[in-house]
């Protein structure tokens, strides 16, 4: 049996995993999405994070991250773009794992678990705990509590 896309459901039927996914679609269409920020089964394989591109978003992406940034979790958050795809695909994680991810022994052994060493499961826990706040946050600042997803555009 096939899963019911995110864009089909009601606010209730979202899983914690995807919730940034629904929230974020309100704003305009994917061009490119993960719509999972973490796996359920394991939240320790990898950090939470929301990577995503809007088919048409110039003019969003700044209001996002200021929004992201000003956000007021367990932990600090932060929007930006990929240096690591052909694609502008933007990222939205704890300032933590993207500091991580920012050192030279990241681009060496892509090992953000090694770098963070003893806060790498804090943050995992602490980031899952902060994704219905954020989303939350989101709405607010965009006045989205009331909006629907937005379909992706099918190209022409």
């Amino acid at each position: 049996m096939q899963r019911k896309s995110f864009y089909f459901k009601h606010s209730s039927e979202i899983r914690k995993n995807e919730k940034l996914a629904y929230t974020i679609s309100k704003l305009g269409s994917f061009e490119w999405v993960r719509t999972v920020m973490y796996f359920e089964d394991d939240i320790y394989k990898l950090p939470p994070g929301f990577f995503f591109r809007f088919s048409n978003g110039e003019e969003i992406y700044n209001q996002l991250k200021e929004c992201i940034r000003s956000f007021k979790g367990s932990l600090g958050w932060i929007m930006y773009v990929s240096k690591d795809t052909k694609n502008k695909n933007y990222i939205i994680e704890p300032t933590e794992v993207y500091m991580a991810k920012s050192t030279d022994e990241f681009h060496e052994h892509y090992n953000v678990k090694k770098i963070l060493e003893d806060r790498y499961n804090c943050i995992c826990e602490l980031a899952i705990e902060d994704i219905e706040p954020l989303c939350l946050h989101i709405e607010t600042w965009f006045n989205l509590e009331d909006a629907r997803p937005v379909l992706p555009k099918i190209p022409e």
